[in-house]
């Protein structure tokens, strides 16, 4: 796996930032872009290659966050980005929708964003790439919202009260799948 990736990432997303007039467009094409090439250079597309999605991610993320980007935007089009590129190589999307989402989350928690507001964008990117792709959105989604309040419980207990509130008051996402991952997450406990 390339080493620096995320500062790469983060670079990038600054400098497309920067002067961009559609910042959340610029955000997505610049991440795309790069974990293309990178993705590319690793050759065979395996869950370790897909790993770069999530250090990627976490990288862009802070790039953002250094330009001032909106939270949720930024989640948006950072895991939609990185869903395209996926798709692009030939990877699974619903697995580069969980190195995505699990990028997004741990980005935020490292550079103390609200994790609950990340992981609405992070999800809603990464459904609105798969609808944007021809994939199976609702597989998606369920990926998407099951590896966010994965993430979320490796930080803490109130990181996945926060991310349960956040989705389920999503009106942009798909309500029964939403319901039908948190009330599981409920029951697993």
């Amino acid at each position: 796996m390339p080493e620096g990736i995320a500062e790469k990432v983060k670079d990038g997303v600054i400098g497309a930032v920067k002067g961009a007039g559609d910042v959340v467009g610029a955000i997505r094409s610049t991440l795309t872009y790069l974990v293309v090439g990178t993705l590319k250079d690793a050759g065979e597309i395996t869950s370790t290659a897909l790993g770069v999605v999530t250090d990627a991610v976490r990288g862009a993320l802070r790039g953002t966050e250094e330009t001032g980007t909106d939270a949720a935007q930024s989640a948006r089009a950072v895991v939609s980005g990185a869903v395209e590129a996926v798709v692009q190589v030939g990877g699974d999307v619903v697995e580069g929708a969980k190195k995505a989402v699990r990028g997004a989350i741990r980005g935020a928690a490292e550079i103390g964003r609200d994790v609950g507001v990340t992981a609405v964008g992070a999800v809603e990117g990464a459904v609105e790439a798969a609808g944007k792709v021809g994939k199976d959105v609702t597989s998606v989604a369920t990926g998407a919202a099951q590896q966010a309040l994965e993430s979320a419980g490796e930080i803490s207990k109130d990181a996945v009260e926060a991310v349960k509130k956040g989705l389920s008051s999503a009106a942009s996402l798909p309500r029964d799948v939403i319901q039908s991952v948190v009330k599981g997450e409920k029951e697993q406990k």
